[in-house]
C-alpha cells in the first residue's frame, strides 16, 4: 500500500500500518481508535457524554454523585492525618463536570490544603474542561510524571475500562490471540499465535479480553503518590466472574448515540470502545507495587454507604423539591438493574495511619471487601 499524506483519515492510516507490517494486536487497534492524537474518539474531543451524547455516566444524573465523592475524599484526608496538602488527582475527567460537582460540595472550611489536579494529555479535552471549570481552583498536567511526589487520592470514573485490551479465543486446550487484519476494504479478525496469560481452560470458541495496559498506569501512580488511595469506579467484576462459563463472547462493547454494538472494527475513531475491568488483575498488580485492597463493592452498596449520613439527616423531614431531586438522582445511581450493579468501586491504599474503612464500603458484602 502506498504511503498516505498527512490528511489521510484514521481508518486509512490503520489500514496502511497493517499493509506495511501485517496484522496488529487489538490493543494497538483500540489505542489508535480511542487515542490517536488527530482522530481518536477521546483524544480528538469527539466523545460526547450525557443524554445528548453517545452514552451516559454517573455524572449524567446530576451533582449528587460528585457530592458523595467529595465526602469520601474528605474521609480519606482524615485517614491520612496531618497532611499539609491533600491532592485529589482525577484522570479521565471527560468534560470536567464531575470535578465541578466535587468542588462545589466541599465546604469552604474544608478546602484549605486540598489541591485538585486533572491529568489531561489531550488539548481538545483540556480546553473543554478549562471552559467549564473557569475560575475554579484546578490544576492541569499532561501526565502523572509531571507531578512531584505527593499524598492524596488518584481517582477515576470509567478510565480503566477504556484502556486498550487484547482479545483471545480458546482452542479448547489453550488460547490464541485474535489480531486485526484488513481484507477487501474492511478490518477483520485474524487468528494469531498461541498465548497463555495464565488463563484457565475454556471450551473451544470461548472469547474474552486480557488487559495489561493498567500496569504502566499503576506504576505511574505509585511513583507519584507516596501515601494515600486509588479509587476507581468502573464497569467490571472479579476474575472468576469475568471468566464465568456463560460469558462466551467476552465483554467488548461499542457505544455511539446511545446505541450499543459489538463490532469494534467498524468506524474506528467514531465511537466508544470498552471492555469490562478484571478487578482481580488490577488488585494483584497493584499489590506488587505495595498497595493494599481496602474495598471492592458494587456501586449500589458504595453509594448507599457514602450517603448514609445524608439520608439519616433527612429521616423524618418532609423533603422539598430540591431534596426530592437529589433523592431521585441517588435512586438512579444505586438502582440494582442499571448503574447500581453495572459499576463497581475499587479502593486501594498504602501508608495509612488508620485502617478504618471509608463509609462508602461499610455495607460491602463480605466477599467484596
Amino acid at each position: 500500500m502506498k504511503s498516505l499524506g498527512p490528511d489521510a483519515d484514521l481508518a486509512a492510516r490503520i489500514a496502511a500500518e497493517i499493509g506495511a507490517e501485517g496484522s496488529i494486536t487489538f490493543s494497538r487497534f483500540m489505542d489508535l481508535a480511542l487515542y490517536d492524537s488527530r482522530e481518536g474518539y477521546y483524544a480528538s474531543g469527539r466523545a460526547e457524554v450525557g443524554r445528548s451524547g453517545d452514552f451516559v455516566t454517573n455524572v449524567s444524573t446530576g451533582p449528587m454523585y460528585g457530592e458523595l465523592l467529595a465526602g469520601q475524599f474528605l474521609e480519606m484526608r482524615d485517614r491520612l492525618g496531618g497532611v499539609r496538602d491533600f491532592f485529589v488527582i482525577e484522570q479521565g475527567a471527560h468534560d470536567g463536570h464531575l470535578a465541578g460537582d466535587i468542588l462545589n460540595a466541599i465546604p469552604p472550611g474544608d478546602a484549605d490544603g486540598l489541591r485538585y489536579v486533572i491529568v489531561e494529555p489531550f488539548p481538545p479535552l483540556r480546553a473543554r474542561q478549562q471552559r467549564i471549570l473557569a475560575g475554579r481552583p484546578v490544576e492541569w498536567v499532561s501526565s502523572l510524571d509531571e507531578l512531584s511526589p505527593c499524598e492524596g487520592v488518584h481517582f477515576s470514573n470509567e478510565l480503566f475500562d477504556a484502556l486498550p485490551c487484547d482479545v483471545v479465543r480458546s482452542t479448547g486446550e489453550g488460547w490464541c490471540e485474535l489480531r486485526v487484519g484488513f481484507e477487501n476494504g474492511q478490518f477483520v479478525w485474524q487468528p494469531g499465535g498461541e498465548v497463555s496469560f495464565g488463563l484457565p481452560v475454556r471450551p473451544a470458541g470461548y472469547t474474552t479480553e486480557v488487559r495489561q495496559s493498567h500496569q504502566p498506569l499503576l506504576q505511574a501512580i505509585s511513583q507519584m503518590l507516596t501515601r494515600g488511595f486509588i479509587l476507581a469506579v468502573d464497569y467490571g467484576m472479579t476474575h472468576e466472574d469475568f471468566l464465568a462459563p456463560h460469558r462466551t463472547e467476552g465483554t467488548l462493547s461499542c457505544y455511539r448515540g446511545h446505541r450499543r454494538d459489538s463490532d469494534p472494527l467498524v468506524d474506528p475513531g467514531w465511537k466508544d470502545i470498552t471492555a469490562h475491568v478484571d478487578f482481580s488483575g488490577v488488585i494483584r498488580d497493584a499489590g506488587h507495587l505495595g498497595w493494599e485492597l481496602m474495598g471492592l463493592t458494587d456501586q449500589h452498596h458504595f453509594l448507599i454507604g457514602a450517603a448514609a449520613e445524608t439520608l439519616r439527616k433527612m429521616d423524618g423531614i418532609v423533603p422539598d423539591a430540591q431534596a426530592k431531586k437529589r433523592i431521585r438522582a441517588l435512586q438512579t445511581l444505586v438502582h440494582p438493574e442499571t448503574m447500581g450493579t453495572q459499576f463497581h468501586a475499587l479502593l486501594l491504599s498504602r501508608g495509612l495511619k488508620s485502617p478504618a474503612a471509608l463509609s462508602g464500603f461499610q455495607f460491602a458484602r463480605a466477599n467484596q471487601r
